[in-house]
């Protein structure tokens, strides 16, 4: 069976590279299935109207909302995201994937196994000859990433209204919405005057380089931020800036929030030198957080992030031998 499927493969691939680079409208492959011809980066795509095998090759903009929808791919990648290649879904635990398939990481996708799994639908974002590659197996659509989509708008929230129109799903995409908006409307009533007593800073700390959210474009913390009226520090550098660990002094504020990319332990930030001389660490109100939780751009991440704020926001400062434990 092995053998078959890879001389069909080849044969897909001629066909691939014979296509022009746009995939124009098409019935679905398997024939006798109704379709919805949704646009994309790439053209156009007849998508079924109720795929049964999606394979999904971004945890970031494509996993996250599916799940979200409560829909299991049967196939997806998964991201290195450390030195020590750890594998990561992001805001996605590797619970909710159970049964499906690692088809490899999301930025070298196994071609193979995903011929083999036999989808109905692709999901994938950002790179034309991959698009090619796959739209020559089944219909596939590319997905819009951040930088796609207006300053003024959140994408956590576009990306999952595109995936559920790609599926049929508006109704329960607007009750994800309306659920994450009634908890921006209850942390706010709790933190109530504390809203503008206190100011923000976010810096994403990694082994050898720190960069904070910046103005130019609405990442999703930002996003978040703006929907709570939550102040913070930002740079005007576009949409994350790097800058020296001599220039921390700059992103000072009441509440600091240290993503852990390099996750390393709380220990060593909190007790830098550099670090404990800000006013949040000195008072108790600097917090080490999850890179799989803030450094995303899904819903299911959205509200991680909002766990965290909720978590930390309003709780009284504790002392960082008390909070580690």
């Amino acid at each position: 069976m092995k053998p078959f499927l890879l001389v069909a493969f080849c044969l897909l691939l001629i066909t691939a590279c014979d296509r022009p680079g746009l995939q124009k409208p098409h019935l679905s492959l398997n024939p006798g299935v109704e379709c919805r011809v949704i646009q994309h980066e790439f053209g156009e795509t007849c998508v079924p109207l109720k795929p049964q095998r999606i394979v999904t090759l971004s945890p970031l903009v494509t996993l996250d909302p599916l799940i979200a929808l409560g829909i299991k791919p049967i196939g997806f990648t998964s991201s290195r995201i450390t030195q020590k290649g750890k594998e990561s879904l992001f805001s996605v635990s590797f619970d909710r994937v159970l049964g499906a398939k690692n088809v490899g990481n999301e930025y070298q996708p196994s071609l193979e196994k995903i011929l083999m799994l036999k989808p109905d639908l692709i999901l994938f974002c950002c790179d034309a000859h991959l698009h090619n590659l796959l739209s020559a197996i089944t219909p596939t659509v590319s997905v819009p990433i951040p930088s796609n989509v207006p300053a003024n708008q959140a994408f956590f929230k576009e990306n999952l209204r595109y995936i559920a129109t790609l599926l049929g799903q508006k109704t329960r995409a607007e009750e994800l919405l309306s659920q994450y908006q009634k908890r921006i409307e209850e942390l706010k009533k709790r933190l109530g005057s504390q809203l503008q007593q206190m100011e923000i800073s976010v810096l994403f700390c990694d082994r050898n380089v720190i960069w904070t959210i910046g103005n130019k474009r609405h990442s999703i913390i930002t996003s978040i931020f703006n929907d709570l009226g939550l102040r913070y520090k930002s740079s005007s550098q576009g949409e994350y800036a790097r800058f020296s660990l001599e220039s921390i002094d700059e992103y000072d504020a009441d509440i600091l929030f240290i993503v852990n990319v390099a996750e390393r332990s709380s220990s060593f930030y909190l007790q830098n030198p550099m670090f404990s001389s800000l006013k949040a660490v000195k008072n108790n109100r600097a917090y080490v957080v999850s890179q799989e939780n803030w450094y995303t751009v899904g819903i299911l991440g959205a509200n991680k992030i909002l766990d965290d704020l909720e978590k930390y926001l309003l709780s009284p400062p504790q002392s960082h031998e008390y909070w580690e434990n």
